[in-house]
């Protein structure tokens, strides 16, 4: 009968076993770093920590130039949603000289217009914050001088371009190459229709009046549970409240457009719809002085045909812009 191991055995064996088990999982990491760094370096060199390397700092501005602008969005959230008046008008101002660049030029649509996508250099946006924080300052506003050249991902700016810019970045992730804000996309976005550049029309006339009023031009879900519509329904009905009914071609341009309208066009959705004008929208929101060229500009940007949405060349001569700084 064979005797039966003391305590002192059995912890020996246990601390044996456990080194058997470490050594095998040394020798395959190991083989593991090598195997990684052999594929990296054809050289056999001994793992050893890198030093950190600091770029300076206008190497890092030269690479990385987004780096060193701040957005409306972050100018909104420091100042409230709502803008002067005098500030939307020379945000769109340089906006549509950046999308005329972009359309004319290239042929190109940006896709993604949003609060988000438009910068302003860190010394205008101090300035500004600066302006309206301070309670002594002068009922009109005075525009900053541009501090510096802007500059876009994909083309160069021309020499006129002020610091307000359209950015096109087209490594960042997106599921749609079109504007990602719901509530912004073009009826043709909603028909599943080929887009265009005049797509970049209607989306920044939905930036521009979220940043006149504070306000969102259509919101998606409103009223979705208590009609029990979807978003896309709501979406098209807000459109035909601002815009009217759909041309027949506009509705039947899309593989979309038979889920919602009829052969002749008309909108199979039964429900109320209560029809209003931009300026009866404007009313209570800005200067009754502004309200007529705002509305006209808005107008001819929220056209249902893409076609005929005016150009964003032709939208820099509009009577909205009058009163406009040029040196801002």
């Amino acid at each position: 009968m064979p005797a039966t191991p003391t305590s002192k055995t059995i912890s020996r064996r246990l601390k044996k076993i456990l080194k058997t088990f470490a050594w095998r999982f040394t020798t395959k990491r190991c083989r593991r770093i090598q195997s990684a760094c052999s594929s990296n370096d054809s050289r056999s060199e001994p793992m050893s920590p890198r030093p950190e390397v600091y770029i300076p700092g206008h190497v890092w501005d030269s690479q990385n130039p987004s780096e060193r602008y701040a957005s409306v969005g972050d100018l909104c959230a420091h100042i409230g949603d709502k803008l002067p008046l005098h500030l939307a008008k020379w945000i769109a101002r340089d906006v549509l000289r950046g999308l005329a660049n972009l359309h004319e030029s290239r042929g190109k649509a940006h896709g993604d217009l949003s609060q988000d996508c438009i910068l302003i250099s860190p010394q205008d946006m101090k300035m500004l914050i600066s302006q309206f924080y301070n309670v002594d300052a002068q009922s009109q506003h005075t525009m900053p001088q541009s501090s510096e050249m802007s500059h876009t991902e994909t083309h160069p700016i021309p020499s006129n371009m002020d610091t307000v810019v359209v950015p096109v970045a087209p490594n960042r992730p997106r599921h749609h190459p079109f504007c990602d804000s719901f509530g912004m996309r073009p009826p043709e976005a909603l028909l599943d229709a080929p887009q265009g550049i005049s797509a970049d029309i209607w989306t920044l006339a939905c930036v521009l009046y979220e940043l006149i009023t504070g306000e969102s031009l259509i919101d998606p879900f409103f009223q979705t549970l208590e009609l029990g519509l979807t978003p896309e329904e709501s979406h098209l009905i807000q459109i035909i409240e601002i815009c009217g009914e759909f041309p027949r071609d506009v509705a039947k341009s899309g593989t979309n457009g038979c889920k919602w309208f009829h052969d002749d066009g008309t909108i199979r959705l039964e429900t109320t719809y209560y029809p209003v004008t931009l300026k009866d929208i404007l009313h209570s929101r800005i200067e009754p002085s502004e309200i007529t060229h705002t509305a006209d500009m808005l107008r001819s940007m929220l056209r249902l045909r893409p076609q005929e949405r005016a150009k964003a060349v032709d939208l820099l001569n509009h009577p909205w812009f009058h009163d406009v700084d040029e040196r801002g």
